[in-house]
Parts: structure tokens; sequence; C-alpha cells
């Protein structure tokens, strides 16, 4: 089959994921990307900008049996600038993330223009596939919301349908053969792996290995993760804090580096007050961490079945949690039972099998689109 890929903002896991089915795909595809940045003009312009070289594309001969598209673009704009053969094709969105519920900095007003882009991409859709659970249910839920402080003509029965058309096909990681790092001399490996922004909750990391430090456990850390043009006062109160403790700091972008980095890690820690999926902390569980997991977001769906690597929320539980799998280290048999599970789950998401889900999801919307 032959894919009209759009990527509309195409960088980081939105560019990973795109590039990593391509490569495990059986199918073909033509993929039309944009630069990852200037978000929200990317959202207003992309669809004209596309459209026009889609156009240039059916002249030169290009034909395609699906059309393919995240949630950064203007779908319906997409639509009606392109020649009715590209609007008559089987069309998908998929949601990496939403602009309803992606949070906003304290203090700032939501722009809601946007988040109705994405509800428009949605209904105009013949299938739409979420990376989580919890992502799809969030999304509608917003969606309901909005629609219903409308003046009129919500037009909420038309979310029934397009609820009824929405998958879940989460993303994939890369398979990794090394066998897990074994804790060496009583040291606690820490590692972080998120953006360095207020939704990944960087001061709450922060408290936590404070708190560590001040009960005496010997740790050594690793804060990866992409950062913003002003760094977190909690983070350079950190680095400053505990300089001779620290074996990586900052983003790292050669992906071998990055996950020797993950292999040498023992705990992998997540703070986020929001996540539509989670990859890094999967890719981090792939290389052998242990997660440490609030017990919120689409990680109680993915991790369903170690419940022990989940706090409460709390700084407290959190340090509490940390400390209980850093003495759990000491029995194996503890150890290797979980380490068995969170191998069964993280192999669920291998891309020779995410793959092939997302081959027979576009199988399944263009059969279903030419009965």
């Amino acid at each position: 089959m032959r894919v009209l890929a759009i990527n509309a903002y195409h960088g980081g896991s939105h560019r990973e994921f795109l590039t990593q089915w391509i490569d495990h795909s059986e199918h073909e595809f033509t993929s039309l990307t944009l630069p990852a940045r200037h978000w929200k003009w990317r959202m207003q312009h992309a669809a004209m900008t596309l459209a026009a070289e889609v156009r240039n594309r059916l002249i030169a001969g290009e034909r395609w049996d699906v059309l393919l598209v995240t949630d950064m673009f203007d779908l319906t704009a997409f639509l009606g600038l392109v020649p009715a053969e590209i609007a008559a094709l089987p069309r998908i969105v998929y949601f990496h993330e939403n602009q309803w519920t992606y949070p906003i900095p304290q203090g700032e007003t939501r722009d809601l223009t946007y988040g109705f882009i994405n509800l428009k991409s949605a209904l105009a859709a013949d299938s739409l596939w979420f990376n989580s659970s919890f992502h799809r249910q969030e999304f509608f839920q917003a969606s309901r919301s909005f629609l219903r402080r409308m003046p009129d003509f919500a037009f909420t029965d038309a979310l029934e349908d397009c609820e009824q058309n929405a998958a879940v096909i989460s993303p994939g990681i890369q398979k990794t053969d090394a066998a897990p790092r074994e804790q060496q001399s009583g040291t606690l490996q820490i590692l972080w792996v998120a953006r360095w922004e207020y939704d990944k909750n960087p001061e709450q990391f922060c408290e936590a290995i404070r708190l560590l430090d001040q009960a005496g456990v010997d740790f050594r850390l690793s804060v990866l993760g992409q950062s913003t043009p002003e760094t977190p006062e909690c983070f350079v109160s950190l680095n400053a804090q505990f300089a001779d403790r620290i074996n990586h700091w900052g983003f790292v972008e050669d992906r071998s580096e990055f996950h020797s980095v993950l292999q040498n890690a023992d705990l992998v820690v997540s703070t986020a007050i929001h996540e539509f999926f989670g990859i890094s902390i999967l890719e981090a569980v792939e290389a052998g961490c242990l997660p440490v997991l609030p017990r919120r977001l689409a990680y109680p769906e993915i991790f369903a079945e170690t419940p022990e690597c989940f706090y409460d929320g709390t700084t407290e539980s959190l340090v509490a949690l940390i400390q209980q799998l850093d003495k759990s280290a000491e029995l194996e048999s503890t150890v290797s039972d979980l380490r068995s599970r969170l191998k069964k789950i993280t192999a669920r998401y291998h891309w020779e099998q995410i793959a092939r889900e997302l081959d027979a999801g576009l199988d399944q919307s263009h059969n279903r689109c030419h009965r």
C-alpha cells in the first residue's frame, strides 16, 4: 500500500515514530515533513504549504492509497485545498498529543483555537489513533467540555461516532539486547530522562534527591532530557549542590550514547504531572532500569503488571519507593522477578510488534473505506 504521511512537526518523538515505522513497515511511504519549530504557525500554515507540495507531486505522477497525518496539522483545511482524489483517500489522524490538555505554564491562558483544530481534524478523519487509552479518554472529555460551553449548535452527538472510530496504537521502542546492569558497590544510579519543563515537575524530583541525600543514600545522578532556553532554577541548584555526584547532565543527541547512559542506570524516575504516553520511560526500562512512577497518567495502563513501581504522587512516597527499590536490589530473587515482568511489558512495544499493529491499522482503514 502507498501511504502519504504528513508530519508537520517533524522532531523529537514525532520524528522517531514516523522514521521507525517506515523502517519496519511493509508498506511504501511518501513522507512530507516540516521542521519542529513555531508550533502554532505550523498548525495554521502547514495545510496550505503541504497541499501545494501534494499538488506538485500529483502532476509528477505520484499516487497514494491512504492519507496519514498527525495532530499538529489542520486536516480540514488541507482537504479543501487538495484535488478531489486526495480528499477521497481514507484519512487517519495519529494523536501524539492534543492542544486541549497539553499543559501550559502557570499564568498563561490557553488559546482554544488549536484544540478546536484538533477536534475538527478528528471529526474529518475516517480513523483516529491515540498513543494511550489515557490520552484518548482525556481528548474526548476535553472536547465535550469545550462544546458544552458553546452558545448553540454544539454538535456533541458527532463525537459519539468519532469516538467509536478511535483506537489506541502506541508508539514503539527499539529492542535492546544488552543485559541489564547489575548495581555496583552499593551506589544507586538514578536517572531523569524528561524534558526540563514544568509539566515534568522537576521541582519534585530535585526535592526528592535532597531528601535522599539527607537520609544518607549513596547515589549518583544522570539528568538527561531536552532542556529549555531557561533552565529550571531547581536544576541549577541541583547541579551546583551535587556536581561531584553527576555522571551526565543535559540532552544527549547521539542515540548510542543515550542508550549507553540508560544502561548504566539503576532507577528511572518520573515526577510528571502530564504525559500523553511516556516513551522515554519505556526506553529506560528496556535498557534495564527499574521505573519509579506516579500512579497517574498513562503509566498504570503500561505498567499494570508491576504495581510495586508506583508511588502515590507525594514526594514522601517517591523517596520511600526509591529507598525500597534500592534495598530490593540486594535481594536477587525479588529483582529478578520484577525484571522478568518488566521485560514482558517492554517486549509488547518493540518496533517489530508495533509496526505490525500500525500496518494492520492501515489495512483496516483502507478496506473499511473501500467496501
